[in-house]
Parts: C-alpha cells; structure tokens; sequence
C-alpha cells in the first residue's frame, strides 16, 4: 500500500487552500474528510458530477420494464382470459404495477448505489485510528495525502503540509489484512 499522510486543518477554506495547493505540486490521490459539506472542497479536489442519477434512471426503467414484460407474459400470452371483451393485452391496467416497480428499482438502486459509491460497505476504514481523527466529525478538517509520487519522501510532504497551515501531520496506522 502507498504510503499515506493525514493533515488536520483548522477550517475548510484552509483545507480547500492546501488541496489547491498540493494538486499544483503534482499531488493526485487527494481525501478530504470534514464534519460539514464545503463546496470549495469539493471544487479543489475537481471531483466530477455523480454518474448515480444515471445509474438510478437506468434501473428504475429496467424494473418498470421487466414489470410490463411480465404482466404481458403472463396475462397476454401465457394465460390469456377474455374478460367482458376485453384484449388479453391491455396496457392501462399493467400501469400501476409498471409505475411501483419502477420506483421501487429506483429506490433500491439508489440505495445500493450509495452504499458501493459512498464507501459504506467497510466497516474500518485504517484511517478512523489516527491519532485524533475523531476531530472530523466534530470542528476539524482532514487531508488524506498519499505519498505515490516517485519523490514521495515523507519528511518534505510533512514540512510542506505543515508549511500549508496543518495544525499537525499524522501517519494512520498500518491494519493488518
């Protein structure tokens, strides 16, 4: 595993200035943990939209889809019952269940989505053992910094963040598989 850094930061802005900074030096791989959502975060580490909405929209038309399919399948071609006149294939009265299966995709796609791209299935994450890290979900603002750059030497990452205005400089401890 590449070597990593945690950074405490007094405020966003201050953690936005060193992210801004760190990416000008050629820093990729970038964490930002902060108690509250700061837009400026989020714009310095240039994370781009979601693709879930996407994801969802998909998966609700998939479950809408594999409704009506079914109710065609079993009502119009399998076990087809004239009724008062009526086709076999009668797409109004497939709608309701075409609609609820299509929201309940969607709801349980959204959920699993969240789940998977919100890195909630782990139950520890390695840097939850850093000294003090509990801070980030009070009043700090924490910099995950991997050092995977070929002159990634700690001691200079360690002055540059300190020089950046971290309060302190942490090394998370090593979990083992």
């Amino acid at each position: 595993m590449a070597e990593r850094l945690m950074a405490e930061f007094a405020s966003g802005a201050g953690l936005a200035a060193a992210i801004r900074a760190l990416r000008a030096d050629g820093h990729r791989r970038l964490e930002a943990y902060t108690p509250v959502a700061v837009p400026e975060v989020e714009d310095a580490l240039g994370q781009r939209p979601s693709r879930l909405p996407y994801v969802v929209f998909a998966g609700g038309m998939a479950g809408a889809g594999l409704a009506y399919f079914l109710q065609w399948l079993l009502v119009a071609y399998l076990y087809p019952i004239d009724v008062g006149g009526r086709p076999p294939h009668f797409p109004l009265a497939f709608l309701i269940i075409t609609f609820e299966m299509g929201v309940l995709a969607a709801a349980l796609t959204a959920f699993a989505g969240v789940l998977v791209r919100g890195r909630l299935l782990r139950l520890v994450d390695d840097v939850q053992g850093t000294e003090g890290f509990e801070s980030a979900s009070r009043d700090r603002f924490w910099l995950e910094v991997h050092l995977d750059r070929p002159d990634g030497d700690e001691r200079a990452a360690r002055d540059r963040l300190a020089g950046l205005g971290a309060l302190r400089v942490e090394r998370p401890p090593e979990v083992p598989a």
